[in-house]
């Protein structure tokens, strides 16, 4: 049976009558020859990011294969035609093209196209991204055989912010389509179409760009929280009363996708190293072994280190059989679906933890406490969190670098940067994601501010990504740098990728001071400036992926580079420029 309406009205019926975007059938050579130039015109996009001409033959290509979706016979739902276009949409979100602002004209083009039916609708999914388009249709009045690929169009990732603003009117449209899919699902459990359409939203969701909105994302994993519920059928959990302590140990689990040489294995290991064998039995679980040195590191401080099975079912029956006291997922459950995100969706021991290699509140309804510090969580701080909020007395994060460091392959020099000797050279190594156009232009008005001065970035760093689109960055912050007046030459992009994070300290040291990122700030980045004496400057704002750094910098009695808000950022990095 297909789902009940929840309230908006759907879009006309199927029938076969023309709408008045269609003007007669399409020809067999006329549709593949336009969508031909479309993706011609996308490769000549990509490798041309930032110009006008490319960007104005793609629009004008899509614009024209729009135009040929929205002619499909609407009885036509499998045919070439209509399957062409719903790839077309996916290749398009894939390729970034979401990410730049939508001409206006498309946008009303897109609102008017809807009432041809479901060809109307595509086209106009091909057009406009759906985060820029806030009246486009509520899911249950889309054709229920359309649903996954309009949720996958709804939460398309963008692979970056492309204007200022952006984040926060994604992070609404976000939790909008969010709790509209979670309502979908809660009334109309045994549909099968909106199985389809959950599915749908857990291969395509990626929460990365909400961390990039300033404020409270509790209602947003809340929303998530059920729907992953939904989309694996976790049935009702069983409580898991703790057992008594006497004579024993406390046994203690630490769930993680690898224990391979990345942040959030820095991270988690001092949360265990050093338990009192003679008190703690702590236990390791990982879905993918490395044999790496950091992980056979963990192997030596610990009881026992399992490899779970490949099986889901059997994964659970591993870490109950284990009778765990507490367990502790270290792998970041907030950002994709893994793993480790779908363990914890089940009970497998009485206390269930998070700990900060989650970026947010994880909404997961077993999830039962959030460990973080004192100086990272602000007074509002327990209503930004769908779990008990367990603070640690200073900063919530520490590290172990030392397990498998290794020497750096090469040093660096002004000279060999383009860097002049007796310029004032700004540095960051905030990820990609995190310098987002209120970030660029941050620094661009104090590169302004600071004549000569030089802005050296190294944003494209393992953790967070395999690619990046690198000419897309360069083209974008360089609009920004010449908007302000500054030239484009005084900005260097490090593209390099190092072997380890000690050849990301040696690339830093060519730098005066040290920028950290706003709203998501750094804090595995902010140790390499601390440990080499490069003055940091941080940013702090309300949120626990916002105050990080300033808990650091706080932490080691270093408050006067902690600004909290843009013109205290701006006037700390300009007087400590202008003071040798």
């Amino acid at each position: 049976m297909p789902p009940a309406s929840l309230s908006s009205p759907p879009l006309p019926s199927t029938s076969p009558e023309s709408s008045d975007h269609q003007k007669g059938p399409v020809s067999r050579e006329e549709g593949p020859a336009i969508f031909a130039r479309l993706r011609v015109a996308l490769a000549l996009y990509l490798e041309q990011p930032g110009s006008p001409d490319s960007w104005t033959e793609l629009i004008t290509a899509r614009a024209a294969a729009s135009a040929v979706i929205a002619r499909v016979p609407r009885r036509e739902i499998q045919s070439a035609l209509a399957n062409a276009g719903r790839q077309l949409v996916r290749e398009l979100a894939a390729a970034g093209v979401y990410d730049r602002a939508a001409p206006a004209g498309d946008r009303g083009e897109a609102q008017a196209l809807v009432s041809g039916g479901w060809p109307g609708l595509l086209a106009a999914m091909l057009l406009v991204p759906a985060w820029q388009w806030p009246n486009g249709p509520r899911i249950e009045s889309v054709p229920a055989w359309l649903w996954p690929d309009y949720v996958a169009y709804l939460f398309a990732t963008p692979q970056g912010f492309c204007a200022s603003g952006q984040a926060e009117v994604y992070a609404a449209h976000y939790l909008r389509r969010l709790e509209e899919l979670a309502r979908l699902a809660a009334i109309n459990r045994g549909s099968t179409q909106v199985r389809a359409a959950v599915l749908a939203y857990v291969q395509a969701a990626n929460c990365i760009p909400l961390y990039f909105a300033e404020g409270s994302l509790r209602r947003h994993y809340e929303a998530r929280g059920r729907l992953l519920k939904a989309a694996f059928a976790v049935p009702a959990q069983e409580e898991m009363p703790p057992l008594p302590r006497d004579g024993r140990r406390l046994r203690v689990g630490f769930v993680s996708r690898h224990f391979s040489p990345q942040t959030e294995t820095y991270c988690t290991l001092p949360t265990f190293e050093q338990l009192d064998p003679e008190r703690f039995e702590v236990l390791l679980f990982v879905h993918h072994g490395s044999g790496t040195p950091v992980e056979n590191f963990a192997r030596g401080r610990v009881s026992a280190f399992h490899v779970l099975p490949a099986e889901f079912e059997a994964q659970l029956e591993v870490l109950r059989a284990a009778q765990l006291d507490v367990v502790v997922f270290g792998t970041n459950v907030t950002a994709v679906v893994n793993e480790v995100t779908r363990l914890a969706l089940y009970r497998v021991a009485p206390l269930q933890i998070a700990n900060n290699s989650s970026c947010t509140t994880t909404g997961l309804p077993e999830i039962d406490l959030y460990i973080s510090g004192s100086l990272t969580e602000s007074a509002e701080a327990p209503t930004h969190f769908t779990e008990r909020l367990g603070l640690l007395r200073g900063p919530t994060h520490a590290f172990n670098y030392e397990a498998d460091q290794q020497p750096p392959t090469a040093t660096w020099t002004r000279a060999a940067l383009g860097l002049p000797e007796d310029a004032t050279v700004f540095v960051s190594a905030a990820n990609y994601f995190k310098v987002i156009p209120e970030m660029q232009e941050a620094w661009a008005r104090l590169l302004a501010a600071v004549p000569g001065s030089r802005l050296l970035v190294h944003p494209f760093n393992p953790n967070w990504s395999s690619e990046y689109p690198i000419k897309r960055f360069r083209a974008g912050f360089d609009r920004v740098l010449t908007a302000h007046g500054v030239a484009t030459d005084r900005l260097v992009v490090s593209t390099t990728r190092f072997p380890s994070r000690t050849d990301v300290k040696e690339l830093l040291r060519v730098g005066d001071i040290y920028l950290d990122s706003f709203p998501f700030g750094g804090v595995n980045s902010l140790v390499d400036p601390l440990e080499i004496g490069i003055p940091v400057i941080t940013w702090e704002g309300t949120t626990f992926r916002s105050r990080m750094g300033s808990a650091l910098l706080r932490s080691l009695g270093l408050a006067e580079f902690v600004a909290t808000d843009a013109g205290s950022y701006h006037a700390i990095c300009t007087g400590l420029a202008g003071n040798a």
